[in-house]
């Protein structure tokens, strides 16, 4: 009876509080309706359409190809400016994960006006200070790191999907193409560990246009953490993407569309794109019509109504995914997968990749082996004729 007594007055006295804060806010609003609509945008993490359009797009052979990670920092820095909430930084690796806001110096005792903040390397810290400014209220903050190193956060990134905190985590470095880093630099199961994970978004772009779509996605969903996965290496920009194809999770980024029946998809991340593009061009020239599927997003797509994901993926057709990360979690969209078994290996990036098989080569010859297989076969197995049941009890148990 005493412990609710204190927490029965301790109640009054804050919503007391409350109710004079709002009457004092329902002035300053009265006097002030501009400044007034200013803090409730920042408080609601509402981004405007005319922010988001500032978001750079890229066109193939115009715009140079660069590193998802460069254009993460292009991205990051067409909004600081318009967005004075959103506040972050790295985990001493700044000059790698390419975060500095031009538009703003460091947070610091005698620049308390700074928006960057220096985390050192504490990746678990980090990612908290992240949850406790965004549960303040008015920041959108962001944090950064190699992505192998998100798992030394993933406490604290777990706890940004549960508490709802759309916390934006720019992690670069994302897979055994870094190179001569070796396997503790080089995430294998990550990416898979992340989503895995409910309530969050797992990006991995494989050009501009993809990365621009990761932030408006990001910056669209202020209850739904996002993790940006950007490559040290420079990627080949692909002539079909859009930013809106990509907010779509899954597109048709090469070779045969929907319409025409293919006889090979390939589904490819990050990186890894531009390799599939490359044997798919082998393989319909030596006539195994081949489509090409980008997949930035796999919890977009999923979202996607049943119509829109099986005009990209058919499910009956020979499919084969290309991930230079763990398998699990590919074979609900692919009949063979080229993925990581293993730890990586310390090299030159070019060569690590094509000793796993993510070369051109490799994925060519096993895109025909898989084709044949299924010739053989004489069925392919339709991975989109399974039921989806929706498992929760309507018994009043659950509450958030």
């Amino acid at each position: 009876a005493d412990v609710q007594e204190v927490y029965t007055a301790r109640t009054k006295a804050v919503e007391a509080k409350k109710a004079e804060w709002d009457a004092l806010f329902a002035k300053y609003k009265a006097a002030y309706p501009a400044k007034a609509a200013e803090i409730e945008r920042r408080f609601n993490h509402e981004v405007g359409a005319e922010t988001l359009d500032k978001l750079p797009t890229f066109v193939a052979g115009k715009d140079k190809d660069l590193a998802t990670r460069k254009f993460s920092e292009l991205c990051l820095n067409s909004l600081a400016g318009d967005l004075p909430e959103l506040m972050g930084g790295s985990a001493d690796l700044t000059p790698s994960n390419l975060t500095t806001l031009k538009c703003s110096g460091d947070f610091q005792k005698a620049t308390p006006g700074g928006r960057y903040l220096r985390f050192g390397v504490r990746e678990h810290g980090m990612a908290a200070i992240c949850n406790g400014l965004y549960a303040y209220g008015c920041y959108r903050p962001f944090c950064a790191t190699f992505l192998n190193f998100a798992g030394y956060a993933l406490g604290s990134i777990r706890l940004s999907a549960l508490s709802r905190f759309g916390v934006l985590y720019i992690m670069t470095h994302d897979s055994i193409g870094l190179g001569e880093d070796g396997p503790t630099h080089q995430p294998t199961e990550m990416l898979e560990s992340l989503r895995s994970m409910p309530n969050i978004n797992v990006f991995r772009p494989a050009d501009g246009n993809e990365t621009s779509a990761a932030y408006r996605a990001a910056l669209s969903n202020p209850t739904t953490p996002a993790v940006i996965c950007c490559s040290r290496s420079t990627v080949k920009s692909l002539e079909k993407s859009t930013v809106d194809k990509a907010l779509k999770g899954a597109y048709v980024v090469a070779g045969v569309e929907n319409g025409v029946a293919p006889d090979l998809v390939v589904i490819g991340t990050g990186s890894e794109v531009g390799a599939c593009v490359e044997a798919a061009t082998k393989l319909t020239a030596a006539g195994v019509n081949t489509r090409v599927v980008s997949m930035p997003c796999q919890e977009l797509f999923l979202a996607q109504d049943q119509t829109y994901q099986k005009s990209v993926l058919p499910g009956n057709v020979p499919t084969l995914s290309v991930e230079a990360s763990t398998v699990h979690g590919w074979h609900r969209f692919s009949h063979a997968q080229i993925a990581l078994t293993q730890f990586g290996l310390s090299g030159p990036g070019g060569a690590v990749f094509k000793h796993f098989g993510f070369g051109v080569d490799n994925i060519e010859a096993k895109g025909k082996a898989l084709v044949e297989f299924y010739q053989a076969a004489g069925a392919v197995p339709d991975l989109s004729c399974r039921p989806i049941f929706n498992n929760i009890q309507d018994d009043g148990v659950g509450h958030h």
